[in-house]
C-alpha cells in the first residue's frame, strides 16, 4: 500500500507545483514582464482583479496576492513530493493546502462568490480525503 500512498503525494506535488508555476506565468504575462506565456499561465490575476474590483486593489496587489499563492502552492508541491519520495506523512504539505484551499472558499463568500467558494470547498475536501487516505496508505 506504500506505493498508494506515494502515488497520491506525488500527484499531489505536481499538481500543486503546476498551479505555482502556471500562475506565476500569469502574472509575467499579465504585468507585461513576459506577455509571451499567456497560453500557458493561469487566468486566475484577471479572477482575484474581478473579485476583489468592490475594493479597487492596484495591480500591483492582485499580482502580490497572486504570488503569494503561488508561494505557497510551491511550498506545498515541494514538500509533497519530498514525502512521495521517503514514503512518509506529508503534514506540511497538507496544512499548506488545506490552509490555502480554505483561505480562498472564505475569501468567496465573504465577496458572495458563492459558486467559485463551492468550488474551492470541493478541492479542500478532496485535500482533506487525500490526507485521511494516504495517513492509510503509508501505514
Amino acid at each position: 500500500m506504500k506505493l498508494v500512498g506515494r502515488t497520491l503525494l506525488g500527484v499531489l506535488g505536481l499538481w500543486h507545483g503546476l498551479a505555482a508555476i502556471q500562475n506565476v506565468f500569469d502574472v509575467l504575462a499579465e504585468t507585461g514582464v513576459a506577455p509571451g506565456l499567456r497560453p500557458l499561465a493561469s487566468t486566475n490575476m484577471g479572477l482575484i482583479a474581478k473579485l476583489t474590483a468592490p475594493l479597487h486593489p492596484p495591480r500591483g496587489s492582485v499580482a502580490a496576492l497572486l504570488t503569494g499563492a503561488s508561494a505557497v502552492e510551491a511550498a506545498a508541491a515541494l514538500s509533497f513530493i519530498r514525502s512521495a519520495r521517503a514514503g512518509d506523512a506529508c503534514e506540511l504539505g497538507f496544512a499548506l493546502s488545506l490552509a490555502l484551499f480554505g483561505a480562498f472558499f472564505l475569501i468567496d463568500d465573504a465577496f458572495d462568490e458563492y459558486e467559485l467558494g463551492a468550488k474551492h470547498r470541493a478541492v479542500f475536501t478532496l485535500v482533506a480525503a487525500s490526507y485521511s487516505a494516504s495517513k492509510a496508505a503509508l501505514q
